[in-house]
């Protein structure tokens, strides 16, 4: 079975609620199980983990080996995550608070709720919030870890990405429709009554009839919306056919681009939708951005601070006025982009880490960024251009180009893994509770 902190983060975060490896208020049996080097995992810990392994297992519909067969599956992936984790202490690599907050924004707004719902969502489902928090950190320093470690040893060739193509053909499907959309929820709240829900079913009817009079969609979110979080989420962004309720498409299924929905209601509550753009399977139109950057790494020879002080006098020049890439010719190291002034060239969205995403978006063009820090070192960045496009075949042999590089990356970590096991003192203290 695959590490959860490690593979599982992308998946929908309904798992990852359950992916907090700290106690969530049930009484545990608290028995050191292992010694790992200078760590300690207990029953409850692998408790938390054999949780997780069977909703995972039930979700895909396969059965579970035994209890005591998954517990040692288990128990080794959670020694070698601690390993993992003692290695990025060593290199200095952790994760900021500004970075988990980013991260859950990111899960949030992909599940359409605001900051406040997913953390009643993740209490609701009995994990503590800040025990989330925590464990969120862990994945994304093992990540980092991984990127900054492997990343760079890892290459794939345009012939593998051919053949890759040649025998996994790309075929059009309808389903891959994407739609552009903003929608005006009146969600129902926890133990409402009778009267409030037709309040509330009126509130919604108001709100359409006010549409079709002539309101514009972007008003009647503000008028009906009063809270900001509430007005962010009411934007979706682009959503495939597939990522859609069902709810959804048969409510679109007569609009057209710049229309609205009839009002229709869902668990949560009203919804009334505004089709903004549909962009049909075949066409890949993405976000890039014209970036230059100028990187610091870290090394054994200066602290932290020294690097960051260099690096805030490098960037205290350019506001002064001196040419950026000039300025990174000479003192940029990154070898791949020094040359060229620091340029990235045009850069998809999502391309880049997570921590140097977050940083472009919060960019004006031309604007010269705080410094930041990435598992490769410490950066200031400038956003010189924004443009969409249709990038069609380019995406397709993206797409291939990651699915070729994580197979090299898992089976690169699969090595280190063993030789980090080898290496480790392990000692175990008592035979699984679980068997």
């Amino acid at each position: 079975m695959q590490n959860c902190r490690i593979r599982k983060f992308a998946v929908a975060f309904l798992m990852g609620l359950f992916c907090s490896s700290f106690a969530s208020g049930q009484e545990m049996i608290n028995k050191a199980l292992v010694i790992v080097n200078e760590s300690i995992i207990t029953q409850a810990d692998l408790d938390q983990q054999m949780s997780i392994a069977r909703l995972e297992f039930s979700a895909s519909g396969r059965a579970p080996p035994s209890d005591s067969v998954l517990a040692s599956q288990i128990l080794e992936e959670m020694i070698v995550d601690n390993l993992l984790l003692d290695v990025a202490q060593r290199f200095g690599i952790s994760t900021t608070s500004s970075q988990v907050n980013y991260a859950l924004s990111v899960i949030a707004k992909q599940n359409q709720l605001s900051g406040a719902q997913f953390k009643a969502l993740i209490e609701e489902n009995g994990v503590r919030f800040e025990n989330y928090r925590t464990d969120l950190r862990r994945q994304l320093t093992i990540r980092q870890l991984v990127n900054s470690r492997l990343g760079r040893t890892i290459n794939i060739s345009s012939q593998e990405i051919d053949d890759y193509l040649l025998q996994n053909p790309y075929e059009i499907d309808e389903r891959d429709d994407k739609f552009e959309l903003a929608q005006i929820l009146i969600s129902i709240p926890a133990s409402a009554t009778e009267e409030t829900l037709l309040t509330l079913e009126k509130t919604a009817n108001e709100i359409y009839e006010s549409l079709m009079s002539g309101l514009s969609f972007d008003d009647a979110i503000k008028r009906y919306l009063p809270r900001e979080g509430d007005r962010q989420n009411a934007f979706l962004g682009l959503r495939s056919r597939s990522q859609l309720p069902q709810i959804f498409i048969d409510a679109l299924d007569s609009v057209e681009i710049g229309g609205v929905s009839e009002v229709f209601k869902s668990p949560r509550g009203w919804h009334i939708l505004k089709l903004i753009d549909v962009q049909q399977a075949g066409v890949s139109m993405v976000l890039q951005r014209q970036v230059r950057h100028i990187l610091l790494r870290q090394t054994d020879l200066l602290r932290k601070d020294q690097i960051r002080s260099r690096l805030e006098r490098i960037r205290d020049r350019i506001l002064a006025g001196e040419d950026f890439g000039s300025v990174a010719r000479l003192q940029s190291e990154d070898p791949s982009s020094r040359a060229l002034g620091g340029s990235l060239g045009w850069i998809d969205a999502g391309r880049l880490p997570a921590e140097f995403e977050q940083m472009l978006d919060a960019l004006a063009l031309n604007e010269v960024s705080p410094i930041f820090e990435t598992g490769a070192g410490l950066h200031i960045a400038q956003v010189m251009g924004r443009r969409e496009v249709d990038i069609g075949e380019n995406l397709r042999r993206l797409e291939a180009e990651q699915i070729l590089r994580g197979r090299k990356t898992d089976e690169a970590l699969e090595q280190w893994s063993q030789s980090l096991r080898e290496d480790a003192y392990v000692e175990y203290r008592t035979a699984l509770l679980s068997e």
